[in-house]
């Protein structure tokens, strides 16, 4: 991370400031790639897209479509091979201000394993200048989760439970979820979804969701990106792409797996780029 110094930097703060905003901020792609090491072909491949300011998004693929990988990028945890990442303007790797301004949740990057689960919400307390003490005590109630118990202990349901609770009570203004239900039962999920939407409906953040349960989720979504092999598939409203691509009756996951199925065989080099609008 760069290091502050001189005045304050004021698009920092507005960007971190839920009260300075009616909504969060665009993140926007340019050009972006990233190759992991030894790789052949790159995870993310010359993406550009401008995810619109608080929207709820939803990020859909097949596994190793580069979904996990894109949201870490945006999350400021990898540096991108080539291209550029920005949200609010702002370079989202090695920025203090973007990168606390967004939270990225799912799998086990969230959790201090070994030591009580009241540590972990500190952590996130020390980090997320929106965190809300009193929301997140709230929610470990709601989820019934213990506060003393080490995350190493919890079940894979509880964890993610857990990562529910940072989402909704840091208040950051970008928030990531990467199959955040993951072992969670019906009536948790649920409980989760109804949870995001309120907040999403008091605060107006910019929401992606990558989820293999699109069917749960397909009413919450506004706009729709889809991965194949690192390449943009498809992008577009969810409506339009409904309208567009589905037969009376077909839900989203039917017409992710259609769109990738069209474009597995094809070149996507003229693919790389989207709108949203």
């Amino acid at each position: 991370m760069t290091a502050s110094s001189g005045a304050p930097d004021a698009s920092g703060a507005a960007l971190n400031n839920a009260e300075a905003a009616s909504h969060g901020p665009a993140v926007e792609l340019t050009g972006l790639t990233y190759r992991y090491a030894k790789a052949g072909e790159p995870a993310v491949n010359g993406l550009g897209l401008t995810l619109r300011p608080g929207t709820i998004t939803g990020l859909l693929g097949r596994n190793g479509s580069g979904k996990t990988t894109l949201l870490s990028l945006i999350a400021g945890l990898r540096r991108p091979t080539s291209g550029s990442l920005t949200i609010a303007g702002r370079p989202a790797f090695d920025d203090d201000a973007a990168m606390t301004a967004t939270a990225f949740l799912g799998g086990p990057r969230s959790l201090l394993e070994d030591v009580p689960t009241r540590l972990s919400l500190e952590l996130w307390a020390a980090t997320r200048p929106g965190w809300d003490a009193q929301e997140a005590a709230r929610l470990m109630e709601v989820f019934e989760l213990p506060l003393q118990t080490r995350p190493s202990r919890l079940s894979l349901g509880q964890r993610s439970a857990l990562d529910a609770v940072f989402a909704l009570a840091c208040h950051c203004p970008v928030l990531l979820l990467d199959e955040i239900h993951l072992g969670m039962d019906v009536v948790v999920r649920r409980r989760f979804w109804d949870e995001l939407l309120a907040l999403y409906l008091r605060e107006r953040p910019t929401v992606v969701v990558s989820s293999h349960q699109v069917d749960e989720i397909e009413d919450l979504l506004e706009d729709v990106v889809v991965l194949h092999r690192g390449r943009l598939a498809a992008v577009g409203g969810a409506d339009e792409l409904r309208a567009a691509h589905s037969s009376p009756g077909q839900g989203l996951a039917s017409l992710t797996d259609a769109l990738i199925d069209l474009t597995s065989g094809t070149d996507l080099a003229d693919s790389t780029e989207g709108e949203l609008s």
